[in-house]
C-alpha cells in the first residue's frame, strides 16, 4: 500500500512523491521526478531528516538527476550513507551541452519506440535530463528549439499522472539535423566532461587509491571529473546506465590490478565506440603476470600506493596526449 509523502530528495519540486513498504530496513519512495529509490533508515536520519537543510539545492538536483537515470534499471537504488558520502564530493548536474543530447536523446528514443512525437512533461523530464529545476528545463527546451534540433509536431492531451483529469501541451519530433545529432550521440561521438573509471570494487588497496589520489590528480590537472558506477547506481541497475557513461565519457580508465572480467569487458565497449582508453595497473602485479595479452601491449599506467607521485604524473601526461590537451590548454579552460 502507498500513501503520499513528500519526496526526502527533491522535497516535492518534481510532483507527488508515494512511501511503499519494503522488506528492507529502509524507506522506499516512488516520486514522480525522482523515481523509483529507497534510503536506507540511517542515511534517511543522517541526511533527509525534515528541516535539517544538510544538502544545498544543487546537490538535491544533482542527486534527483542520479536517481532518475538509475530508477531506468531493473530495481530501485538504494541510497545508504556510504553512497552519498562517495556522491556528495562530485555532486553537480550535466553540464548545459550534455542536457541537451539528454533531451534529444529522450525524445529520439520516444520517436523510435513508438512512432510519434514526444510529450514532454517537465515535472518528470527536468530530472531526467538534468536540469536544475523546471524554469532551466522550459529554458533549455526553448533553446533547442531555437536552434532547429527539436520541432512541434502536434499538439496532444494525455491522463494527468499526478490528479484527475488530463495535460494538454505540444508532442515534440526531432528535426534532420536533431536526428543526426541523435544518432552521433548512440555512437559516443559527444562526449561530457567527464572520465569513467572501470575497476574492481572493495579492494583494500585500490578503492582509496582511486579516491585520494587518481580522481584528484584527474580533477587537477585537466579539469575533468572521474567517476566510476558507484556515483550513479548499484548492482541490479547497471546494464544501460553502464553502457550510457561509457558512451558519454570524455575517455575510460581501466584498472586491470585483479584480472576483473567486468573491467576487460567495459574496456572492450569503450574501444569498440572509438573512446581513449587508457589502462592501469599495480606495479608488482604487472612485473609478475603482467595482464591479458590481448592489452599487455596497450599503453598502461603502472601504480603503486606506497610512491603515488611518479604514477600521478605519466597518468596526466597519458591522458594530455589521449584528449590532446597540452597545460596552457588547460589552464585556459579550454
Amino acid at each position: 500500500m502507498q500513501g503520499l509523502t513528500t519526496c526526502p530528495v527533491c522535497q516535492g519540486a518534481f510532483g507527488r512523491c508515494r512511501e511503499r513498504a519494503t522488506p528492507r530496513d529502509a524507506s522506499a519512495f516512488d516520486c514522480d521526478g525522482c523515481g523509483a529509490f529507497e534510503i536506507s533508515r540511517t542515511a534517511l536520519v543522517t541526511w533527509f531528516e525534515p528541516n535539517r537543510h544538510r544538502l544545498t539545492a544543487l546537490q538535491r538536483s544533482a542527486l534527483s538527476h542520479a536517481l532518475r537515470t538509475a530508477s531506468r534499471g531493473t530495481s530501485p537504488l538504494m541510497i545508504t550513507t556510504d553512497w552519498m558520502e562517495r556522491f556528495l564530493p562530485s555532486a553537480r548536474l550535466p553540464t548545459p551541452a550534455t542536457q541537451v543530447a539528454n533531451l534529444i536523446a529522450h525524445v529520439g528514443d520516444v520517436m523510435a519506440e513508438t512512432g510519434e512525437g514526444c510529450f514532454l512533461d517537465d515535472v518528470v523530464d527536468t530530472p531526467l535530463v538534468g536540469a536544475f529545476n523546471r524554469t532551466m528545463f522550459d529554458a533549455l527546451l526553448k533553446e533547442v528549439r531555437e536552434r532547429g534540433l527539436v520541432t512541434a509536431v502536434g499538439k496532444a492531451s494525455v491522463p494527468n499522472p499526478r490528479d484527475v483529469g488530463v495535460l494538454q501541451g505540444t508532442l515534440f519530433g526531432l528535426s534532420l539535423e536533431g536526428w543526426e545529432r541523435y544518432e552521433a550521440e548512440k555512437r559516443g561521438k559527444f562526449a561530457g566532461r567527464y572520465g569513467f573509471i572501470a575497476m574492481k570494487f572493495g579492494d583494500a588497496v585500490l578503492d582509496p587509491f582511486v579516491e585520494t589520489v587518481v580522481k584528484p590528480a584527474i580533477r587537477d590537472a585537466i579539469g575533468f571529473d572521474l567517476v566510476d558506477l558507484r556515483n550513479v547506481s548499484r548492482a541490479g541497475v547497471i546494464d544501460n546506465i553502464l553502457r550510457a557513461q561509457i558512451r558519454d565519457a570524455a575517455f575510460v580508465l581501466v584498472d586491470l590490478t585483479h584480472d576483473n572480467a567486468g573491467a576487460y569487458w567495459e574496456a572492450g565497449y569503450a574501444e569498440g565506440l572509438g573512446k581513449p582508453v587508457i589502462y592501469l595497473c599495480e606495479q608488482s602485479k604487472f612485473d609478475a603476470a603482467k595482464t591479458h595479452f590481448d592489452t599487455n601491449h596497450c599503453t598502461t599506467v603502472m601504480w603503486s600506493a606506497a610512491e603515488p607521485a611518479p604514477f600521478v604524473e605519466a597518468l596526466v601526461a597519458t591522458a594530455r596526449r589521449s584528449l590532446n590537451l597540452f597545460p596552457d590548454m588547460v589552464a585556459a579552460g579550454h
